[in-house]
C-alpha cells in the first residue's frame, strides 16, 4: 500500500505537479484579487434580470459553488448551462458569463454565438485562445487570467482563478456581498486547511489522508446540505478526474424521498459503497436530524457511512474548508492507487475523436 506520509514517494508519483497546484490555491486567490482590484464592470450589468453561466467540467465548478452559496440571497436567478445551447429566455436583459479555462471549449463557444445573436450582456472568464481574443477585440469585462500558480494546468485545480474571479466580479456588480473582508477571510481559511491537510501533516492528524484511506477500493458517494452543493459537486468531479474513481453526490433533504430505498440491491453494494456525509453546525435543526436518521438507514442496510463534521462556523468558511479537503482527499486517493492524478487520458481521447 502507498504510504501517505512518504513525501519522496508522493513527489515521484506526482509528475504532473498537482500537489503544487493544490498548495497554491491561496496564491491563486491572492492573484485574482490583485488582478481584479482595479477592474470595473459597466453599470448596465447590474440591471440584468437573470444570469446564465456557460461552462463545462472544471471551468464550471466555481459557478456551481457560487450558486449554492449565494442563490438564497440573490435577488435574480442564476442558471448554469453545461451544454451547447442557452435557455430560450436569454435576451438583452440577461448576463451571460462565458467560463472556459482553455478558451476553446466548443460548448461554451456555441453559447457565445447564441449570446451575441440575442444581444445578451457578456462577461468572460478565461486563460486564453478564442475567448481571450473575443474579450480583447470587443473590450468586454471579465477576467483574462494567467495561471501562474496552477503548475498542473488543470481547470479543476485552478479554482482560485475561476471561483475567486467570479466572486469578485459578482461582488463588484452588486449581485452578492463579496469584498476585501470576505476575500481575506476565505484566503485565511485556505491557508489554515493547507496546513492541517497538507502532505507534511501525518496520517494520524490528517483528516484528508484518513478520508482517502477510507475510500480506498470503494465507490464514494458524497452528501451535504444545499449550501455546499457546489463543493460536493466539485469534490466528486476531482475524485473522477484525479483518482480515476467512480464517484457521485446528492443533497439532503432530497435523498430522503427516494435514494435511501436504493441501498438494498445489488448485494455487492454493502461492500462496494461508502457514503460520506459532510455535516455542518450552520445547518438548520431539521437538516441535522435528517443527517442522523440517514446514517441510521445506511447502518440498517449494512452500508458504510462516514460523518465528516466541518469545523468552520460560516457558510463561506465551510465552502473553502471543503474545497481544500476535497482537493487533498482526491489527490491522496490517487496516491494510494499509485497513479499520477493530473493526466486525463479518457477525456483527452474523447476530445480528439469528436
Amino acid at each position: 500500500m502507498f504510504f501517505l506520509d512518504n513525501i519522496s514517494q508522493i513527489k515521484n508519483l506526482d509528475k504532473g505537479q498537482m500537489l503544487a497546484s493544490i498548495e497554491a490555491l491561496a496564491d491563486q486567490c491572492h492573484e485574482a484579487w490583485k488582478d481584479l482590484t482595479g477592474v470595473s464592470v459597466p453599470r448596465a450589468y447590474s440591471q440584468v434580470k437573470n444570469i446564465v453561466v456557460a461552462g463545462m467540467g472544471g471551468s464550471a465548478l466555481g459557478a456551481h459553488i457560487v450558486k449554492a452559496l449565494y442563490t438564497g440571497g440573490m435577488k435574480i436567478s442564476l442558471e448554469i448551462v453545461d451544454d451547447y445551447h442557452l435557455p430560450a429566455y436569454v435576451n438583452k436583459d440577461t448576463l451571460v458569463v462565458l467560463s472556459s479555462y482553455s478558451g476553446s471549449t466548443e460548448e461554451t463557444l456555441s453559447c457565445l454565438a447564441e449570446a451575441k445573436k440575442v444581444g445578451a450582456k457578456i462577461l468572460v472568464m478565461t486563460a486564453g485562445k478564442d475567448l481571450a481574443k473575443f474579450k480583447k477585440d470587443k473590450k468586454l469585462p471579465g477576467y483574462l487570467f494567467a495561471p501562474h500558480f496552477n503548475p498542473c494546468n488543470s481547470p479543476r485545480m485552478g479554482l482560485g482563478y475561476s471561483l475567486f474571479g467570479l466572486l469578485i466580479l459578482f461582488g463588484k456588480i452588486g449581485f452578492i456581498k463579496f469584498g476585501e473582508f470576505e476575500a481575506q477571510k476565505a484566503i485565511k481559511v485556505i491557508e489554515k486547511y493547507n496546513r492541517a491537510l497538507g502532505v507534511y501533516k501525518k496520517m494520524t492528524e490528517n483528516r484528508a489522508k484518513q478520508l482517502a484511506e477510507k475510500m480506498q477500493n470503494k465507490i464514494p458517494f458524497y452528501f451535504s446540505s444545499s449550501h455546499l452543493a457546489g463543493n460536493i459537486h466539485t469534490a466528486a468531479n476531482q475524485l473522477n478526474e484525479n483518482a480515476k474513481v467512480f464517484a457521485a453526490w446528492a443533497l439532503l433533504p432530497e435523498i430522503n424521498h427516494h435514494l435511501m430505498e436504493g441501498l438494498l440491491f445489488p448485494s455487492a453494494i454493502k461492500k462496494d459503497l461508502v457514503l460520506v456525509f459532510f455535516e455542518s453546525v450552520v445547518d438548520e435543526s431539521k437538516i441535522r436530524k435528517r443527517f442522523i436518521l440517514t446514517r441510521e438507514v445506511a447502518k440498517k442496510r449494512g452500508v458504510e457511512a462516514i460523518s465528516y463534521m466541518l469545523q468552520e462556523k460560516t457558510q463561506l468558511g465551510q465552502s473553502f474548508e471543503l474545497l481544500v479537503l476535497g482537493s487533498y482527499a482526491s489527490f491522496y486517493l490517487a496516491m494510494i492507487y499509485g497513479i499520477d492524478p493530473t493526466p486525463i487520458p479518457m477525456v483527452d481521447w474523447f476530445k480528439k475523436n469528436m
